[in-house]
């Protein structure tokens, strides 16, 4: 089932499905900005490359790929996604960009998080969400531990980017 949302609200951000239309120059400045794309895989991107990107997630039946959208002014600042989504053991991996750097440090990742994670366990009755996370990015560490996202395993020099060779931390959050 190919997983396609309108609108999930938040108290200061709503997330939604993203369309042709999102597929920016400003999101595409994002994804080759070097403090942005610092801990991303990604590491470069154009409109056309975003395009198919966004046309490619939204047919996917494991994926849920949304844009992050501030209530009060409808700008886009980032991306949040399910991918992949294991309905069978019904859990989950969770990966979150914000990319406008003036929304950096506001809360509004954890914001996006928790709405996604909401609909999730509540609406696709998921029973954990995982992420990874290089060991060096340590702002979002202690984000997702504040989360409540708990340590599971750490993979040493399990990622490799131009920039270098990376441990890799995978963390868990539980449905209670």
């Amino acid at each position: 089932m190919i997983l396609n949302i309108k609108i999930l609200k938040g108290a200061r951000i709503y997330l939604r499905s993203m369309t042709e239309k999102d597929a920016t120059l400003v999101y595409a400045s994002w994804l080759n900005d070097l403090e942005v794309n610092k801990f991303l895989a990604t590491k470069s991107a154009t409109v056309v490359e975003l395009l198919d990107y966004i046309d490619k997630k939204n047919k996917q039946t494991d994926a849920l790929c949304l844009g992050i959208f501030l209530e009060n002014s409808n700008q886009h600042i980032g991306t949040v996604k399910l991918e992949p989504i294991d309905r069978l053991n019904k859990k989950a991996t969770i990966a979150i960009m914000i990319g406008d750097k003036d929304s950096w440090g506001k809360g509004f990742a954890i914001e996006a998080m928790q709405i996604l994670i909401d609909y999730a366990f509540n609406d696709l009755k998921l029973e954990e969400i995982n992420l990874g996370v290089l060991v060096q990015n340590i702002n979002a560490i202690k984000a997702y531990n504040k989360f409540g996202f708990k340590e599971v395993r750490r993979e040493l020099g399990s990622v490799k980017y131009p920039n270098g060779v990376f441990d890799q931390l995978w963390m868990v959050y539980k449905k209670i």
